[in-house]
């Protein structure tokens, strides 16, 4: 985890973003309820605003505050065929154990699992609603690996070793994100998959790639579906 070396700086600076884009969140939270009786377009267009922060911002925080060029954040550390490689490796048993985790939750919580991203595509089945939503998934993949893995991962593992900091970025990734307790707990499991990825490979495009799978799969999915019923 050379590529950030500056942990002193680092940790605080993480913590800002995280505030800064929880802040968004919870500003699409309040206003998404009350402007979808203007139609699902709107409330689709500030969640992909705010999910295009979630991107924006670390960027532009690592580009000009630690004056770090996008080549130097360890995308491809070890080399790009194998940060690929264990990305789609890891992408595998991560949606393994989401599709079981899906299937089965319900008999630890008592009802069906219900994702958070079919809950945004099934408010409106338009095209122009599902592109955003897709478009949202993957720029998330970026922003929230950059945010947990690139830089709070970074920050901590010095200090409080690897175990403690597996568990508590992921525990952070899952707060920051305010869902309910059956998606939550999915959440923090995925989050210490992300976590190993990264540090299987020490390459940042790993846990990216993974995620890019994970949140743009389901949306394919949904959009193919969604084709076939028009």
């Amino acid at each position: 985890m050379n590529f950030l070396q500056d942990a002193s700086r680092l940790l605080p600076m993480t913590v800002l973003i995280i505030l800064a884009v929880t802040v968004c969140v919870l500003v699409e939270r309040t206003l998404v309820p009350r402007i979808r009786k203007w139609g699902a377009l709107f409330p689709a267009l500030i969640t992909f605003s705010v999910i295009l922060s979630k991107t924006i911002i670390p960027l532009v925080v690592l580009w000009k505050v630690f004056d770090l060029p996008p080549d130097a954040w360890g995308w491809v550390s070890g080399g790009l065929f194998q940060a690929v490689w264990k990305g789609l490796v890891l992408a595998a048993v991560m949606m393994s154990f989401i599709f079981l985790y899906q299937r089965y939750s319900y008999l630890l919580f008592g009802k069906p699992y219900t994702s958070t991203g079919s809950r945004f595509l099934n408010r409106d089945s338009s095209k122009v609603t599902i592109g955003i939503g897709i478009s949202a998934a993957l720029f998330n993949a970026f922003g929230e690996e950059i945010i947990f893995r690139g830089m709070f991962f970074s920050a901590l593992v010095d200090n409080c070793g690897v175990i403690a900091t597996l568990f508590i970025q992921s525990f952070v990734f899952t707060a920051y994100h305010f869902f309910p307790l059956q998606n939550s707990l999915l959440l923090f499991v995925m989050g210490i998959f992300f976590g190993l990825g990264y540090l299987w490979s020490g390459s940042l495009l790993t846990p990216v790639l993974a995620h890019l799978i994970e949140n743009g799969v389901p949306a394919f999915i949904f959009l193919v579906r969604s084709y076939r019923t028009t």
